[in-house]
């Protein structure tokens, strides 16, 4: 009552569903892609806290995945080698294989590398997203279903929005769900 009285819309007391009925499903299996500074730690971080789920990790450089799978991760956290340890190979695996890793998973966390562009308009203070967009196409052309997508990582403002008109058709094979959680993690506290 008091948000109509400000003149603000009243939202409705169940708000309408807007996800298709197979996105909207509990899920069973989260991927990450990109396993770096970002998607790894939120990687062990779900599947620690969610053991139930089997969380997969994909990047397009073996040497990150061959690192994650090491007895040194690439990333310094923490405590993080201690979780690491308990989750790997138990409900958290790493595989360079990105259409298996996006046809398994019903959510799927975006954490690719965000550069700063080096030519064009913007050079060297613009973020460059052509890996974004890039891996939005890898989804929508892999992808039978519906997926919920989150961009995750430190992204210029509107990129789940580049994302979802890259993931519905005629770009993508069927409509996805595009979310944003974006990162700001300090360092020594992703956990």
């Amino acid at each position: 009552q008091t948000a109509s009285r400000l003149g603000r819309p009243r939202l409705p007391a169940v708000l309408p569903r807007t996800m298709s009925a197979p996105a909207a499903q509990t899920p069973t299996c989260i991927a990450i892609i990109g396993a770096g500074h970002v998607g790894g730690p939120t990687a062990v971080m779900i599947a620690h806290k969610c053991p139930h789920l089997k969380v997969l990790v994909t990047d397009a450089n073996p040497r990150k995945l061959a690192a994650w799978q090491s007895d040194k991760p690439p990333v310094y956290e923490p405590g993080l080698k201690e979780v690491l340890q308990i989750v790997r190979g138990t409900n958290l695996f790493f595989t360079p294989d990105l259409p298996s890793v996006v046809r398994q998973a019903q959510l799927i966390f975006v954490a690719v590398t965000t550069p700063l562009k080096s030519a064009g308009i913007g050079a060297g203070m613009a973020p460059d997203v052509r890996f974004w967009e890039s891996v939005a196409r890898q989804i929508g052309a892999v992808a039978d279903e519906p997926k919920v997508v989150i961009e995750r990582s430190t992204v210029p403002v509107r990129t789940a929005r580049l994302m979802a008109q890259l993931l519905r058709p005629p770009v993508s094979k069927v409509r996805h769900e595009v979310l944003s959680n974006p990162s700001f993690f300090a360092s020594d506290t992703a956990l």
